[in-house]
């Protein structure tokens, strides 16, 4: 008897800066996994949505700014198109968070990660997949005291993502301000997450409050088997390997992620069968890096480097891992490499989506 695998096509979301170009907002398109060709099906009009998440049709991105229109938005995909149902601004009188600059979904709660005011907040969602106001909010910023000011001075925390432990008990927070990690528990009721601790903090040397040695931490991920964790750092370019365990981050292993001196790495994912590794790098020697990994340590080994078109952010692997999406903002489309199965390396496919100013490339479940 003969079987055949039936390749179903993808639905992709890509995430754009609106303000200065042509950009309408969020882009809905098909994606073929044998081609690797796309299809664009619609597009819902938002301004600045540059970080999207979705959980089956209901969608939700970022509002990014930072003059009173921050918030956040949903948005539904019914067939072939993506509709905004609902927003919420971000209350500046309430709230000390502006920039919103990443989301997590969290059950029926959705939690941005505030560049500005170095803050989370979590949102309620109904069963709609519309906003039922603010649950929680949680800023890292402190003051501090200067010899050389009678005024006081605030550390700058800056978050950057959260992400969701593999057990489900914990939110992990990246703090790319003061170089550290806060964790909540995640608990249940009307207010899920519990005061933070932290969980991880970089020992760079302080002078007069002003750190001397920033790793400047951004995106954070697991590995599928929840035994370990890994962290890019934007300002550095170091990557950071953890072994995790039970809401504990133990650092086992630290690298310089690419011999470039960007400095301004983006994004990191792993590859679906958990082998390999890749991060992104901006502003200068632009490029994405590859990494072999030790699946029994969880340590890594640098592979490869494969040069993009400008400002590469936001990126995605496709389910079947055959294929790196990466949002190539200032060249104003989102290249597709193809992914050579044995050595984790990219090619180029010559294939690409023209939009303008890309941020977020992500994969519908």
């Amino acid at each position: 008897m003969k079987f055949c695998v039936l390749l179903l096509t993808l639905r992709l979301l890509v995430g754009t800066y609106t303000e200065g170009n042509s950009a309408e907002g969020v882009y809905l398109y098909d994606f073929d996994p044998q081609t690797a060709s796309t299809d664009l099906k619609s597009v819902a009009p938002s301004s600045n949505p540059s970080f999207v998440v979705a959980s089956g049709n209901k969608v939700y991105s970022v509002n990014e700014y930072n003059d009173g229109r921050e918030g956040v938005s949903a948005y539904i995909i019914d067939g072939n198109t993506i509709c905004k149902t609902d927003s919420l601004i971000i209350p500046r009188d309430i709230v000390n968070g502006a920039d919103p600059c990443n989301l997590l979904l969290a059950g029926n709660y959705l939690i941005s990660s505030n560049y500005t005011g170095g803050s989370v907040t979590v949102f309620r969602l109904r069963d709609s997949g519309t906003f039922n106001g603010i649950a929680q909010w949680f800023s890292f910023g402190f003051e501090i005291s200067s010899i050389f000011s009678k005024e006081p001075l605030f550390e700058q925390a800056h978050l950057h993502c959260a992400v969701l432990s593999p057990d489900g008990k914990y939110i992990f927070a990246v703090n790319l301000g003061n170089d550290c990690i806060h964790r909540f528990e995640l608990g249940a009721g009307d207010y899920p997450l519990s005061r933070p601790e932290t969980a991880w903090m970089a020992s760079g040397l302080r002078f007069f409050g002003e750190r001397l040695s920033e790793l400047g931490p951004r995106h954070m991920i697991f590995s599928e088997d929840g035994r370990f964790a890994y962290l890019l750092c934007e300002l550095s370019d170091k990557l950071i390997v953890f072994e995790y365990q039970d809401g504990k981050l133990n650092p086992i292993q630290k690298l310089r992620a690419y011999k470039g001196k960007g400095h301004g790495s983006a994004d990191l994912h792993l590859s679906p069968d958990g082998r390999f590794l890749y991060t992104s790098h901006r502003l200068k020697d632009d490029g994405i890096s590859v990494f072999s990994v030790d699946q029994a340590t969880g340590k890594v080994s640098a592979a490869g480097f494969t040069q993009t078109g400008l400002h590469p952010r936001n990126f995605a692997i496709s389910p079947d891992g055959r294929f790196l999406l990466v949002a190539c903002r200032d060249s104003n489309r989102i290249e597709i490499y193809s992914i050579d199965p044995e050595s984790g390396l990219l090619s180029q496919t010559n294939k690409s989506i023209k939009v303008d100013a890309p941020v977020c490339v992500q994969f519908i479940d």
